[in-house]
């Protein structure tokens, strides 16, 4: 078992995998190359194992080496979050909770979801980012962001660890403005032949379920535009750009927000939302407290 690692030795390496040289970390570190140089072997003496190959001037990470620094962006960056927490008072960073909104979920749903928070006297700075499922989640890898809330399961191929809560699900319905509505409602689904259509991003699993319950229906629509962010979205319907497909848990809040109308339910097509956390995270009670309410809101 290997003991006594040099944490400034590690963070020698670290420094020179982000920066491509040694001589530019040396720079950074206010170190001689000669140093840095002599640290980093001295880490993979200790280690048993190279951590770099030269190539020409320059140097490659091997791949034991690229493992370490993905483990030593982890330490380095729980480290840095933690030295903020010197740079003010302690009580109030202690209560920041940060969270990242995938831009394709409802925010009128959202709001639901988080107003345990406004008035949880274990919380005091609540902060939202919105963004696209993947950005928001390699923030939370270098502990920028506490939760992520989306509508797609993890991705087991991500190179970080996460843990993923599911929250529940919503059947989806077509909404549109008023201008056409009782022609659309009264021979639906049919009605939807050739009628333009906002639908979500290509890749959004709600677009491929959609697809697919209208080639089962044999209904061809005009794709009007595919739009990643459901507030858009909305209201690009509003503006009659064409209908679009929410989730029926939210239809009186899109409704009355957006001057639409529901004109009919697509069976058996969800949109489904998962809350994500880092591991370090997933035994903390106020997230626990948080997936209890989340998943109560759907039944």
């Amino acid at each position: 078992m290997i003991t006594n690692i040099n944490y400034n030795h590690l963070y020698y390496f670290w420094q020179v995998s982000k920066h491509g040289s040694i001589a530019s970390a040396s720079k950074v570190l206010h170190l001689t190359p000669q140093t840095v140089s002599a640290q980093i072997t001295s880490l993979e003496q200790r280690l048993g194992k190279a951590l770099f190959i030269r190539e020409g001037r320059g140097l490659r990470l091997t791949e034991f080496g690229q493992i370490t620094q993905q483990y030593a962006d982890d330490m380095f960056a729980i480290a840095e979050e933690w030295l903020e927490t010197t740079q003010g008072d302690l009580d109030h960073i202690s209560r920041t909770l940060r969270v990242g909104i995938s831009d394709a979920l409802p925010k009128s749903l959202v709001s639901k979801w988080l107003s345990p928070f406004i008035d949880n006297e274990r919380i005091t700075n609540l902060h939202c980012i919105d963004g696209q499922q993947a950005e928001l989640l390699a923030q939370m890898s270098i502990h920028k962001l506490d939760l992520v809330l989306a509508d797609k399961p993890l991705d087991s191929t991500l190179p970080f660890k996460a843990f993923c809560h599911e929250l529940g699900k919503s059947q989806l319905g077509f909404f549109g403005n008023r201008a056409s509505l009782d022609a659309l409602k009264e021979s639906y689904p049919n009605s939807l032949a050739d009628v333009p259509v906002i639908l979500p991003a290509k890749s959004s699993p709600m677009t491929s379920a959609i697809k697919y319950w209208l080639e089962q229906q044999s209904i061809e629509i005009s794709i009007a535009g595919h739009v990643d962010d459901s507030a858009l979205m909305k209201a690009l319907g509003q503006q009659g750009f064409g209908l679009f497909a929410a989730p029926l848990l939210v239809s009186k809040e899109i409704e009355r927000h957006y001057d639409v109308s529901l004109i009919g339910s697509i069976d058996n097509v969800y949109q489904h939302y998962y809350a994500f956390t880092p591991d370090r995270l997933i035994k903390d009670s106020i997230y626990s407290e948080f997936v209890k309410y989340a998943q109560h809101i759907h039944i």
